[in-house]
């Protein structure tokens, strides 16, 4: 009845996992997402880091004729975090600090991928021993006018963040 569409899910994740600069082999993650209105539990897999603490994902393409429902939205809630089984000393440590490890949460809209949440899923260079903190990426380029992009990480990326910080003082 309704044509399906490829909905761009989640891009490619490149990253790196550390603990004050050293990388952390052989930690288990995973990557889960969940499509209001389509999906009732987010959908998650996993990847191990390797020898020098990097990791990756593929890129998530889902099929689905939901955008062109009547009055359908496209939010997609993205997330990647420390595996909750995962038995590593470093790991257990950083567990009875926080209650998880997150590296990436966001929500995500929209059938393309957001090319601001693109451009640092490809580069996530991610320590332990950072705080989680709420990143808010400006795209002054939306075409219904501002939008503002929540991003919770423990993950940095210093070259972009002080280009969001000359928008944010431009739009405040």
């Amino acid at each position: 009845m309704f044509k399906k569409v490829d909905v761009e899910v989640f891009p490619e994740v490149i990253g790196s996992l550390t603990l004050q600069g050293k990388p952390l082999a052989d930690i288990k993650l995973k990557r889960g997402y969940q499509y209001s209105g389509v999906m009732e539990e987010k959908k998650w897999d996993y990847t191990t880091t390797d020898d020098e603490g990097k990791f990756s994902f593929p890129e998530i393409i889902h099929r689905t004729s939901h955008p062109n429902k009547p009055f359908a939205g496209t939010r997609i809630s993205q997330t990647i975090k420390v595996d909750e089984n995962e038995e590593s000393d470093i790991i257990k440590a950083a567990k009875d600090e926080y209650s998880e490890v997150i590296l990436w949460g966001s929500i995500s809209s929209g059938e393309k991928h957001i090319s601001y949440l693109a451009e640092r899923l490809a580069r996530l260079d991610c320590d332990l021993a950072n705080e989680a903190i709420r990143n808010e990426i400006i795209d002054e380029a939306f075409p219904s006018g501002v939008v503002r992009y929540q991003v919770l990480s423990i993950c940095r990326w210093p070259d972009l963040e002080k280009l969001e910080i000359e928008k944010r003082k431009k739009f405040d």
